[in-house]
């Protein structure tokens, strides 16, 4: 009798056990896989927006890559380069003091055009991430990167915004430039 007891106890405790652990694994990892999915919609179309905006050879360095960092939200990172691709490699045209200027005021307008591409592709697709809180963040950091004869040059621009904010674009209580004004940028 004590050793049926023993097992029924032995059998009641496994089941338990399993029973709660194989219960809390469902309930997150669908929202997982979902959100999984969500991020790969939203790369799929900052990458062709990206594509369409910029077009030609090594203009984005590499596709958009997500990633979602628990307590946080999503941080989505891209590569621009700046430089013309023309210029690039041992036959590219030599940079004289004249289309220095020209050059520096094309790599600000890709810079500006990569920007903007990440904040309306966050004000009209941010919608996608509906797995995450209002509370949550998404965040897109764009990497450019501008060849020159003696340098390379660097930046970051880091556009974030909770999804609170989105969801108020989504909802069309707030428009697309309050939307611009209230989204946290940072350039360094």
């Amino acid at each position: 009798m004590r050793k049926f007891f023993s097992r029924a106890l032995c059998g009641l405790l496994g089941t338990l056990v399993l029973g709660t652990s194989l219960g809390a694994d469902p309930q997150g990892k669908p929202q997982l896989e979902k959100l999984k999915e969500q991020i790969e919609i939203f790369e799929s179309v900052l990458n062709q927006s990206l594509t369409q905006a910029f077009g030609g050879p090594f203009a984005t360095l590499d596709r958009t890559r997500g990633a979602y960092l628990p307590g946080y939200g999503v941080v989505f990172a891209f590569e621009v380069n700046l430089s013309s691709w023309h210029d690039l490699g041992p036959f590219g045209s030599s940079t004289t003091p004249g289309n220095a200027s020209n050059e520096r005021d094309e790599e600000n307008r890709r810079r500006e055009k990569a920007k903007l591409i990440a904040e309306e592709t966050l004000a009209s697709y941010g919608q996608t991430l509906s797995q995450l809180g209002p509370n949550e963040t998404i965040a897109i950091v764009i990497h450019t990167v501008a060849a020159h004869p003696n340098q390379v040059e660097r930046s970051t621009i880091v556009l974030s915004s909770d999804k609170k904010l989105i969801d108020q674009r989504q909802r069309q209580a707030i428009d697309q430039a309050d939307f611009i004004r209230k989204l946290s940028t940072t350039q360094y």
